[in-house]
């Protein structure tokens, strides 16, 4: 019985690092979720965007920046600089400008103007404010389909 005890605490201690390893450990469950991408007439491109949070704690999101891929196609970045709170178990809503990534991202987004859809995957990093100045950083990836439209 004697050797099974010295054993216990190691085992443990090594479980308990492995499951505080991953950087996403504080933002489990947020999922990023495109809801709109709208091109105005003088070549602006908004993205409607929230963040789903399915868990039973608030957040306080400091900054995201979202790599944003439509039909397979880097279009561009978009990056919220706005603290904005998300209370437990809701959504909070955004809408930001995209900065296109080139000749390929303006074909890409054209085609999906056309087709009034496309299917998205989103690269996201997002800082959550923890307390005082203390924050963490994660990195989030989804996708899905969203509609696309010229205003």
């Amino acid at each position: 019985m004697r050797p099974m005890k010295k054993y216990f605490a190691p085992v443990l201690l090594l479980l308990l690092l492995a499951g505080c390893s991953s950087n996403n450990t504080i933002t489990v469950g947020l999922k990023i979720e495109l809801t709109g991408i709208a091109r105005s007439h003088d070549g602006t491109t908004q993205v409607s965007w929230r963040i789903v949070n399915p868990n039973i704690v608030s957040y306080l999101v400091d900054e995201t920046t979202h790599r944003i891929y439509l039909n397979g196609t880097l279009v561009g970045t978009t990056q919220e600089n706005e603290a904005m709170a998300i209370p437990a178990q809701t959504n909070a809503n955004r809408t930001t400008k995209l900065v296109t990534a080139g000749a390929a991202a303006e074909r890409t987004l054209s085609e999906a103007i056309a087709a009034g859809t496309a299917t998205y995957r989103t690269e996201s990093i997002i800082i959550i404010r923890l307390y005082g100045d203390k924050t963490d950083k994660s990195s989030l990836t989804s996708a899905g389909k969203v509609p696309v439209t010229a205003k």
